[in-house]
């Protein structure tokens, strides 16, 4: 494959940070509704620290992403996984991404695009990488956290919440594998890893890392500032407390006692924490059965998520890929794991209502 040339232009990115300091100024200026409120305080509590938090982190990623990309470490990084993504067409730099994405999400999709880019995978395998990256990766990567707020609360009831969202990782993995080894053609055969580099190479390949990570790094920038600063206006102005509000108002629960609509509600309309709190409550009272319990952790799950999805991830998706493909990107993952949520979900469901 060749390289691809990145189809933003430079004055393409101008344009983009011109527009974030018009917008930021006007707001400041108190020339958007409701901009008479925000004080020095909640801008750097809610926008600068979180965004300087977010550049360095994904800073870091791509920084490490590039350098395992340039210095040929990328098909070793992946060879543990390589007869499985080998079974789904899959090259072994893929692997790389799907090994980083167990410790850092930003770092594999940096790697993806970085990847892309330079031509070693097509558009489908980055689109079904990505895709099968937010399935197990994601899942153990987030476990540790998970697991111990979910047990001490809900017991039983927990573990099978749980479990559920582990079938419902790996029915995804499977079924992407399958997609691609139809979809995908086999990757040549090759003794897989290019060869370290030798000391004298080092040098000018350090360089070359640096000066690809500072032209990546700027696109990076130019398109997240913007997309979080909307994002940060879009919350301000009560847009995703509006949609938590409508979804919560909106689930139909008739099968479900009030005590499991009040575990969605909690879910939707604060944290997911929350409903997992109140889940634990209404169990220990014995409001709730087990299955009942499981069912709503399962329901705020699956209309919470992608709300949370929208606000938290959209920005760090579009500046590390592109606007249109980084939402591409994460509408598609969202939708893929409420489909096999759903999957998972109904036949327990079924299940519990016999029990």
């Amino acid at each position: 494959m060749k390289a691809r040339q990145t189809t933003s232009g430079g004055w393409g990115r101008w344009v983009l940070l011109l527009a974030f300091g018009l917008l930021a100024a006007s707001y400041w200026l108190g020339l958007w509704p409701a901009a008479h409120h925000l004080s020095l305080g909640k801008l750097y509590r809610h926008l600068a620290w979180p965004l300087v938090h977010l550049l360095i982190y994904m800073g870091v990623g791509l920084l490490l992403g590039q350098a395992i990309e340039t210095l040929g470490w990328a098909a070793k990084l992946g060879s543990w996984a390589a007869p499985l993504l080998r079974w789904g067409h899959l090259h072994r730099e893929s692997g790389a991404a799907f090994t980083a994405a167990f410790f850092s999400g930003i770092m594999a999709n940096t790697m993806l695009i970085t990847l892309y880019q330079e031509g070693k995978i097509s558009r489908r395998e980055l689109t079904l990488t990505y895709l099968f990256n937010n399935g197990l990766p994601v899942y153990l990567l987030h476990l540790p956290t998970t697991f111990f707020i979910i047990l001490p609360l809900t017991r039983q009831a927990g573990l099978i919440y749980l479990g559920i969202t582990l079938a419902a990782a790996v029915l995804r993995s499977i079924g992407l594998l399958i997609y691609g080894r139809l979809a995908l053609p086999a990757p040549g055969g090759g003794a897989g890893g290019e060869a370290a580099p030798l000391p004298a190479q080092k040098v000018g390949l350090f360089r070359e890392i640096w000066q690809k990570f500072q032209r990546r790094f700027t696109r990076v920038v130019l398109f997240t500032l913007p997309i979080y600063f909307f994002i940060f206006l879009l919350n301000d102005w009560g847009l995703f407390k509006w949609l938590r509000d409508i979804a919560a108002a909106h689930v139909s629960l008739n099968f479900l006692p009030m005590e499991a609509a009040s575990v969605v509600i909690f879910s939707v309309a604060t944290e997911f924490t929350s409903g997992i709190a109140a889940a634990g409550a209404f169990l220990q009272a014995g409001a709730l059965t087990v299955p009942q319990t499981v069912m709503a952790l399962v329901l705020g799950n699956i209309v919470a998520t992608p709300i949370r999805a929208l606000r938290h991830q959209l920005a760090a998706n579009v500046g590390i890929f592109s606007p249109k493909l980084g939402t591409q990107l994460l509408l598609l993952s969202q939708g893929l794991r409420l489909l096999s949520l759903v999957a998972v979900a109904i036949p327990y469901a079924i299940w519990g209502a016999g029990a």
